[in-house]
């Protein structure tokens, strides 16, 4: 009966505590991209600026503009994103989406047997995240999950990067 009680007592207490949002956050994040964010609140939406490596680790990177080329693995990736949330379970968790911009710099091998020709490839286009963020209880700590995708306009029209990220921030 102890057990029960501590653990609905334990259940309570989660849910009645309040979320540790501040104005901004900082952030790492491991997955595709890895790197880190920096996140402005607002009072339902925030702006959420990221800087880090896109591995290509969720997508084959071969043939990426003919049947014999390859787009180097890692790179630097850029993304701003303006997003919308829904505080929920008394604001320890909340469910964000929105949309920004990405820009990145890979290697592009126009033959991928011959890897000493390669040239620096810019690309950007648009890009869509869907997350959420869980507060922990008295700590200005913040962990979340997030994914989405990235659609490359230039210079591969329509190249799609998917993107799924775990990390944590830290709330000020």
């Amino acid at each position: 009966m102890k057990k029960y009680f501590f653990a609905t007592l334990l259940l309570l207490s989660v849910f009645s505590a309040s979320a540790q949002t501040q104005k901004w956050a900082i952030g790492f994040k491991l997955g595709e991209p890895t790197g880190v964010s920096l996140r402005k609140y607002g009072d339902r939406n925030g702006l959420d600026i990221s800087v880090g490596t896109y591995t290509g680790f969720l997508k084959n990177k071969k043939t990426y503009k003919t049947g014999s080329d390859d787009l180097g693995a890692i790179g630097i990736a850029f993304n701003g994103t303006y997003l919308w949330y829904v505080p929920m379970m008394n604001d320890r968790m909340m469910a964000y989406g929105g949309v920004g911009v990405q820009l990145n710099s890979r290697r592009y091998y126009p033959d991928r047997n011959v890897k000493s020709v390669h040239t620096t490839n810019i690309s950007t286009g648009p890009s869509a995240t869907a997350g959420l963020e869980f507060f922990f209880a008295s700590k200005p700590t913040s962990f979340f999950v997030e994914g989405g995708g990235y659609v490359e306009l230039l210079p591969k029209i329509f190249y799609f990067n998917p993107n799924l990220s775990i990390g944590l921030r830290h709330n000020f």
